[in-house]
This record gives C-alpha cells, sequence and structure tokens, in this order.
C-alpha cells in the first residue's frame, strides 16, 4: 500500500499529557481529511544535531499514514500551526508495510538500535 511517513520533533518542554492531546489532535485531523495512520512510533527525547527555535533536544515521532494526500496535508498545515512542533518532514513511500518493517528492522538490530543505547 503506498502511502507517506511523517517524522515531526516536538518541543521538550512539552509533557505527557499535553504531548498525547498534540498526538489525538492530529489523529483526528487525519481522519476528518479521510485517512488514517497505520503505525505510529515514539523515538522518544534525542538530541537534535543543530538548534531549531532555540532548542538543542526534542521528541521525536513517526506517523505512516495511507495514501490520502488531503490528510496528509491538513496534518502538515497543523505542524504549521503549532508551536510544540519545532520540525517535520513527510515523504511518499511506495509500500508503507515494508517500509515500516525495514524500519523496525533498523531499530532492533541496525544503526537505530546502536544510536538508541548511547
Amino acid at each position: 500500500m503506498q502511502g507517506y511517513e511523517s517524522i515531526f520533533i516536538l518541543d521538550p518542554e512539552v509533557n505527557q499529557d499535553q504531548q498525547k492531546g498534540l498526538l489525538e489532535k492530529f489523529k483526528s485531523i487525519v481522519d476528518k481529511n479521510g485517512g488514517s495512520i497505520v503505525h505510529h512510533d515514539e523515538w522518544g527525547r534525542r538530541k537534535l544535531a543543530y538548534e531549531v527555535k532555540k532548542r538543542s533536544h526534542g521528541v521525536y515521532h513517526m506517523f505512516y499514514l495511507d495514501n490520502t494526500p488531503d490528510a496528509l496535508r491538513a496534518l502538515e498545515n497543523q505542524f504549521r500551526l503549532e508551536d510544540d512542533v519545532i520540525k517535520w518532514l513527510s515523504v511518499s513511500v511506495e509500500d508503507v508495510e515494508e517500509e515500516f518493517g525495514k524500519y523496525k528492522k533498523l531499530k532492533s538490530e541496525g544503526t537505530i538500535a546502536q544510536n538508541m543505547i548511547e
């Protein structure tokens, strides 16, 4: 199934309750625009490669969405409006399940696993 991968970084000052509220808001925006989030993974708090909006850390999240361009457009518009989203990137993927499988493999035994240990 063709779709989208969207990675976004939240302000590290956002507490868990606010984070849950933002995630629910993002999910409802996708749903309202006819899309669905196939997979969601939280990477947790990590150091940024460079400062963004005067922040050196951020809380990373990744959504895999189905192939609904309107839902992705609405989600990215919301990212622009939210002060707590400090950066995001969305890309098109040929097969959502295949990409998620590759990601899980990297997370468990590849370079992502090594970086999470450090």
